[in-house]
């Protein structure tokens, strides 16, 4: 039971990674992605930070802290950390080149863009990196001051920025899920 629930736990982490790296899908090879048209923001830029993600889905809502590092949008590395259960997941990309290892599993491992997309609709991280430095994918279009929407992977995906708590909230309103970023 205790493995089991362990297990669960593990996967909610790998989900918030998923989560926190949704918003659309990309169809772009990574050079093409950095040179497409942005948008500049509000936000950041962000390039090293500690905070927390809230994951709220349908079906449950859970919290880990989170540690991030991107310089530069073509490349990081994020960690993510769940207290209760002492599970922390490993990430990092360069373009779109993509590893992941965590606490039960400490190798490095390639993981594709597909895998990921498995898990819900995907923001690559070079985007989301591209985000949280200031700049905006030219496909999100500025619906009110801080607020951003996309139909570029096929489902309305919304941005908000709120300056005042540092917090980006990415919404996938097709599937009920929310994943919130505390900027600490």
């Amino acid at each position: 039971m205790r493995r089991l629930h362990r297990l669960k736990i593990v996967q909610s982490i790998g989900l918030a990674l998923l989560l926190l790296l949704s918003a659309c899908s990309w169809n772009m090879p990574a050079q093409q992605q950095t040179m497409s048209k942005q948008q500049s923001s509000a936000i950041g830029p962000y390039s090293n930070f500690s905070g927390r993600l809230i994951v709220i889905d349908p079906s449950r809502r859970w919290q880990v802290s989170v540690d991030w590092q991107a310089d530069k949008a073509e490349s990081g590395k994020l960690r993510l950390s769940h207290a209760f259960s002492s599970t922390v997941v490993d990430f990092r990309w360069t373009d779109a080149y993509m590893e992941i290892r965590d606490s039960k599993f400490p190798y490095w491992r390639h993981i594709e863009q597909q895998e990921l997309t498995e898990h819900g609709i995907m923001l690559p991280p070079i985007q989301l990196a591209s985000i949280l430095l200031g700049n905006i994918p030219s496909h999100f279009h500025e619906k009110k001051q801080n607020t951003w929407e996309s139909m570029d992977s096929g489902d309305l995906i919304r941005l908000h920025w709120q300056a005042e708590s540092r917090k980006l909230t990415i919404s996938d309103l097709k599937h009920g899920r929310i994943a919130k970023l505390i900027i600490q």
